[in-house]
């Protein structure tokens, strides 16, 4: 009898776990796929990150008979790289090239303030003829970022050419050292055009001043030069949430609620009075009744220079996922004011691909109690699967989420929804068997004790 009470307990147990129909879900919301591809992704909406559990392991979905259909998740994009950014630089020839610039035979005018080449004046090669440029400046002072290569446009000679360039460079005009080299080259043959305008430099460099020479070319004659800067690389686009906090327990403590459990990369606080500047301590959690945790600290201000309001950017962090957020004023930091601030928060959105498997329309369903997670590998669901092929996949769309949002719990409820129906059913099955083994143990002694009175009893009678 015994066995069979703790069989059907965790019969009940195991069954509620592997709950597999849509209406075994709190929410739902329904896909549209992209096309006629048999592999979609869509992006999760921020309702799942609100209802669904900690670790996504309820979230699935259904075609239209009900069934469920393999899922995974898709891995992060990779930052977005930009086209190299180019400008134009300033240059002036230098008809007679001496050791340094500044000294005989060769004139620079620098404005003071900034460092521009105003004039570049040098005696010419042969007399009265028109000097010939034997060197390039080129002037990139004003420029507040550095360049990694340069691009050149001249007058080349028809059919083909080749230069040899050499790139020094200096941020005084007086010493100068090796920045790079290239070969030009043009060739030219009826209507088409062969062109290699680009000289690398090494590495990046942030000098005021190019000056450019060159071999195998005599009437060299540069029409322009440009700079290139390096590319850069642009970051996956996020989500942002801006949410006001309220006070806390204690003084200098502020508590942010995001309505759901978003995976933060970055966070900034705003101070609600202008002038206002601290030090932070960030904590976070998952539930109301869960220990806060040390995130970060770092300084946040807000303040007015000239009219204008300036306030600190955000903070980077590792992926956090928490829905409850503390901010706590360091007191020696001068403090924000009694008005609560605002907490800036931005994440990227988890993307989900599913095989559209059977008739639509396919369902996304989320919100059941402590089900078995069923993701599957994303190099299993995609053939010969290479980094980002998934991003790559038709992007399907999400209706409108419909269901209840859970109610925060508070009390008992708070504490049963900490422990999960799981954990419930397994400590329930423990204390039963402990009951159970009690009873047993009770009626067994209560038998030996009854058997051993009988058992001297009946010694008792014999010796008489």
């Amino acid at each position: 009898m015994t066995k069979r009470v703790l069989a059907w307990v965790a019969c009940c147990a195991v069954l509620g776990a592997w709950a597999e129909e849509p209406g075994d879900y709190s929410d739902s919301a329904t896909i549209t796929p992209e096309g006629g591809d048999a592999l979609q992704r869509f992006v999760l909406p921020f309702e799942v990150y609100r209802d669904a559990q900690w670790d996504l392991a309820d979230v699935r979905v259904f075609n239209a008979r009900g069934e469920p259909v393999p899922i995974a998740r898709a891995g992060d994009p990779e930052p977005v790289k930009e086209a190299p950014k180019s400008v134009s630089l300033p240059q002036f020839a230098v008809s007679k090239l001496t050791a340094a610039l500044g000294g005989k035979g060769t004139e620079v005018t620098v404005r003071t303030a900034d460092g521009t080449l105003v004039e570049v004046r040098g005696q010419g090669a042969g007399g009265a003829k028109a000097p010939v440029p034997v060197a390039y400046l080129l002037d990139a002072s004003q420029l507040k970022e550095p360049l990694t290569a340069l691009l050149f446009d001249w007058n080349a000679a028809p059919g083909t050419e080749v230069v040899r360039v050499t790139v020094e460079s200096s941020d005084d005009l007086q010493n100068w050292h090796h920045a790079g080299h290239g070969s030009l080259l043009r060739v030219t043959q009826g209507d088409r055009v062969l062109e290699q305008r680009r000289a690398d430099l090494h590495g990046t460099i942030n000098d005021k001043y190019y000056r450019v020479t060159w071999s195998g070319t005599p009437g060299f004659e540069l029409r322009s030069a440009t700079g290139e800067y390096a590319g850069t690389t642009r970051r996956a686009e996020r989500s942002t949430a801006t949410v006001v906090g309220a006070k806390g327990e204690k003084p200098g403590e502020f508590v942010f609620d995001l309505g759901a459990r978003l995976p933060v990369e970055s966070l900034r606080i705003v101070p609600a009075e202008p002038n206002s500047v601290a030090t932070f301590m960030l904590f976070a959690r998952d539930k109301p009744l869960s220990e806060w945790r040390t995130v970060t600290s770092a300084v946040f201000y807000r303040l007015e220079k000239g009219g204008v309001q300036v306030e600190s950017g955000p903070i980077e962090i590792a992926r956090y996922p928490a829905r409850y957020w503390m901010a706590r004023v360091d007191p020696n930091s001068g403090g924000i004011g009694s008005t609560p601030p605002k907490l800036e928060t931005q994440w990227r959105d988890g993307q989900v691909i599913f095989a559209a498997r059977g008739p639509g329309p396919f369902k996304l369903a989320f919100g059941a109690r402590d089900p078995r997670a069923a993701w599957v590998n994303v190099a299993t669901l995609i053939p010969g699967y290479q980094r980002g092929d998934e991003l790559k996949l038709p992007e399907a769309k999400v209706g409108t989420v419909e269901g209840t949002p859970r109610a925060v719990a508070t009390g008992l409820p708070a504490v049963v929804d900490e422990l999960g129906p799981r954990k419930i059913a397994l400590w329930s099955i423990l204390v039963i068997g402990v009951l159970v083994l009690g009873a047993m143990a009770w009626r067994l002694s209560k038998q030996m004790g009854s058997e051993s009175t009988v058992g001297v009893e009946g010694q008792g009678r014999g010796s008489e």
